[in-house]
């Protein structure tokens, strides 16, 4: 059962959805800055480097149509997961998955 108080929603097929609330904005851009740290601050698209203010959450496998298969994650089974871009990158990639390896 989805915890609807919460600022992070935790599906039953475990997929994390950060809510459009103060609390879930504050966790969405925690979570990007963790992903730029991770990348050491290059785009996980182009992998040229940017500033954290420049940085994007870039959902790996895309977000589905409206955002119904969204995984806000950053690690998943151990790994990383989804990653920090560019928004030109981010943009053009729109809903092609993706590898970050």
């Amino acid at each position: 059962m989805i915890d609807k108080t919460s600022a992070v929603w935790t599906y039953p097929d475990l997929r994390q959805v950060c809510q459009k609330s103060a609390s879930g904005r504050r966790v969405y851009q925690y979570r990007i800055r963790e992903m730029w740290l991770r990348q050491r601050g290059l785009c996980c698209i182009c992998h040229v480097p940017m500033g954290l203010a420049a940085a994007t959450f870039e959902h790996q496998d895309g977000r589905g149509m409206g955002a119904g298969h969204r995984d806000d994650r950053i690690e998943k089974d151990g790994k990383p997961y989804n990653g920090a871009a560019h928004w030109r990158c981010n943009a053009a990639k729109a809903s092609k998955r993706a590898s970050y390896s």
